[in-house]
């Protein structure tokens, strides 16, 4: 199984790559591995989506923008057919979301700031 990476870092780092329209080449991974990157994105996401209204309020840019990332992640995921709603039920999901809520809460809130801003500000570029 891929390490867990502080929340810290799986933020920023997902963030940052897909801000850049960095590609992320799964070469080397097992399709189970590859899938574990695209729950941790996801899971990083949605961690944005609870903790990001809190800091910057209640803002349409950062909702579609969060949806747009969610939507990029899924794209990656060996199943073609897989939804963020289903996504949500999987065992190691669950897991990895809660440690990225865990992490969360050790991120200092000028990180947490700072990325949530990033998000907002994300063009994408279709």
């Amino acid at each position: 199984m891929i390490k867990m990476i502080s929340f810290r870092g799986l933020f920023s780092l997902g963030v940052a790559a897909l801000l850049s329209q960095a590609v992320l080449a799964n070469e080397g991974l097992t399709p189970a591995e590859a899938n574990t990157m695209v729950k941790e994105d996801i899971a990083s996401a949605q961690v944005m989506i609870e903790v990001c209204p809190a800091i910057i309020g209640k803002n349409a840019k950062f909702d579609q923008n969060t949806q747009q990332l969610i939507q990029s992640y899924l794209q990656d995921y060996s199943d073609k057919s897989a939804t963020y709603a289903n996504i949500q039920s999987d065992t190691e999901y669950k897991s990895i979301l809660n440690e990225a809520r865990q992490a969360a809460k050790e991120t200092s809130p000028d990180e947490q700031k700072s990325v949530c801003d990033d998000v907002v500000n994300y063009e994408h570029n279709a």
